[in-house]
Protein backbone atom coordinates (compact mmCIF):
# COMPACT_ATOMS: atom_id res chain seq x y z
CA UNK A 1 0.00 0.00 0.00
CA UNK A 2 1.00 3.24 -1.01
CA UNK A 3 2.51 5.11 2.03
CA UNK A 4 1.60 9.00 2.29
CA UNK A 5 2.61 11.76 4.67
CA UNK A 6 0.54 14.65 5.93
CA UNK A 7 1.18 18.33 5.60
CA UNK A 8 -0.83 21.52 5.61
CA UNK A 9 -0.88 24.45 3.66
CA UNK A 10 1.27 27.13 4.31
CA UNK A 11 0.26 29.86 5.33
CA UNK A 12 0.47 30.30 9.45
CA UNK A 13 -3.05 31.01 10.45
CA UNK A 14 -4.25 29.65 13.40
CA UNK A 15 -5.32 26.25 13.45
CA UNK A 16 -8.96 25.34 12.78
CA UNK A 17 -10.15 22.05 13.72
CA UNK A 18 -12.37 21.27 11.23
CA UNK A 19 -8.82 21.77 8.23
CA UNK A 20 -8.19 18.32 6.68
CA UNK A 21 -5.00 17.55 5.94
CA UNK A 22 -3.69 16.92 2.94
CA UNK A 23 -1.77 13.95 1.87
CA UNK A 24 0.83 13.52 -0.54
CA UNK A 25 1.58 10.17 -1.97
CA UNK A 26 5.77 9.19 -1.23
CA UNK A 27 6.62 6.25 -3.49
CA UNK A 28 7.43 3.00 -1.68
CA UNK A 29 6.43 -0.19 -2.39
CA UNK A 30 4.01 -0.09 -5.05
CA UNK A 31 4.31 2.59 -7.53
CA UNK A 32 1.42 4.32 -8.96
CA UNK A 33 0.97 3.70 -12.99
CA UNK A 34 -1.81 4.66 -15.43
CA UNK A 35 -3.88 1.11 -14.97
CA UNK A 36 -1.89 0.77 -11.36
CA UNK A 37 0.86 -1.03 -9.78
CA UNK A 38 -0.05 -4.46 -8.65
CA UNK A 39 4.21 -5.11 -7.15
CA UNK A 40 4.19 -5.65 -3.73
CA UNK A 41 8.27 -5.02 -3.83
CA UNK A 42 10.39 -2.59 -4.56
CA UNK A 43 12.13 -2.99 -7.80
CA UNK A 44 16.00 -1.90 -7.87
CA UNK A 45 17.52 -1.00 -11.53
CA UNK A 46 20.56 -3.28 -11.82
CA UNK A 47 22.56 -4.12 -15.18
CA UNK A 48 24.17 -8.00 -15.14
CA UNK A 49 25.00 -10.19 -17.33
CA UNK A 50 22.83 -13.28 -17.03
CA UNK A 51 22.68 -16.97 -18.38
CA UNK A 52 19.01 -18.54 -18.89
CA UNK A 53 18.54 -22.01 -18.47
CA UNK A 54 15.12 -23.96 -19.63
CA UNK A 55 14.39 -26.71 -17.65
CA UNK A 56 12.48 -28.35 -19.73
CA UNK A 57 14.77 -28.77 -22.87
CA UNK A 58 18.43 -27.68 -21.42
CA UNK A 59 17.88 -24.75 -23.82
CA UNK A 60 20.55 -21.95 -23.24
CA UNK A 61 20.04 -18.16 -23.51
CA UNK A 62 21.61 -15.08 -22.86
CA UNK A 63 20.64 -11.51 -21.51
CA UNK A 64 21.04 -8.82 -18.63
CA UNK A 65 18.84 -7.62 -16.02
CA UNK A 66 16.38 -4.61 -16.21
CA UNK A 67 15.44 -4.74 -12.68
CA UNK A 68 15.06 -7.20 -9.28
CA UNK A 69 13.47 -7.13 -6.49
CA UNK A 70 12.53 -9.52 -3.60
CA UNK A 71 10.01 -11.56 -5.36
CA UNK A 72 10.86 -11.22 -9.08
CA UNK A 73 13.59 -10.19 -11.75
CA UNK A 74 13.39 -8.25 -15.35
CA UNK A 75 15.36 -9.78 -17.95
CA UNK A 76 16.34 -8.39 -21.68
CA UNK A 77 17.02 -11.21 -23.68
CA UNK A 78 16.17 -12.69 -27.36
CA UNK A 79 15.30 -15.87 -25.81
CA UNK A 80 10.61 -16.22 -26.41
CA UNK A 81 9.48 -18.04 -23.65
CA UNK A 82 5.55 -18.96 -23.05
CA UNK A 83 3.88 -17.56 -19.74
CA UNK A 84 4.52 -20.21 -17.14
CA UNK A 85 7.31 -21.29 -18.34
CA UNK A 86 10.36 -22.19 -15.61
CA UNK A 87 13.86 -21.28 -16.33
CA UNK A 88 16.65 -21.49 -14.46
CA UNK A 89 18.84 -17.97 -14.05
CA UNK A 90 22.92 -17.33 -13.28
CA UNK A 91 23.02 -13.68 -12.53
CA UNK A 92 26.86 -12.34 -12.42
CA UNK A 93 27.91 -9.37 -10.92
CA UNK A 94 28.74 -6.25 -11.68
CA UNK A 95 32.64 -6.27 -12.32
CA UNK A 96 34.64 -5.83 -9.98
CA UNK A 97 32.00 -6.51 -6.64
CA UNK A 98 32.31 -8.65 -3.99
CA UNK A 99 28.42 -10.23 -4.16
CA UNK A 100 28.21 -13.41 -5.02
CA UNK A 101 26.28 -14.15 -7.92
CA UNK A 102 22.91 -15.36 -7.88
CA UNK A 103 21.29 -18.85 -9.01
CA UNK A 104 17.29 -18.90 -9.29
CA UNK A 105 14.15 -20.63 -10.31
CA UNK A 106 11.68 -18.39 -11.79
CA UNK A 107 8.62 -18.82 -13.53
CA UNK A 108 7.40 -16.07 -16.48
CA UNK A 109 4.95 -13.73 -15.78
CA UNK A 110 4.95 -11.87 -18.83
CA UNK A 111 7.39 -11.34 -22.00
CA UNK A 112 7.16 -8.13 -24.31
CA UNK A 113 8.81 -7.37 -27.21
CA UNK A 114 10.97 -4.44 -27.20
CA UNK A 115 10.50 -1.63 -29.75
CA UNK A 116 13.80 -2.82 -31.45
CA UNK A 117 11.95 -6.09 -32.39
CA UNK A 118 14.91 -8.13 -31.55
CA UNK A 119 15.04 -8.37 -27.90
CA UNK A 120 11.97 -9.58 -25.46
CA UNK A 121 11.58 -8.02 -21.88
CA UNK A 122 10.79 -10.88 -19.37
CA UNK A 123 8.91 -10.27 -16.27
CA UNK A 124 9.77 -13.52 -13.94
CA UNK A 125 8.38 -14.35 -10.23
CA UNK A 126 11.37 -16.14 -8.25
CA UNK A 127 10.41 -19.37 -6.73
CA UNK A 128 13.38 -20.83 -5.57
CA UNK A 129 16.65 -19.51 -4.62
CA UNK A 130 19.83 -22.03 -5.58
CA UNK A 131 23.04 -22.16 -3.62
Amino acid sequence: MPQAKAFFSEDVSPVIEDQAAKLEVIPGGRLQAERGERRSARRIPITCQVKIRITESDETAYGTTKDISVGGVGLITDYVPRFGQLMEIHVLPPQGSSIQPLRALVQVRRCVQLPTGHHYEIGAAILKIRE
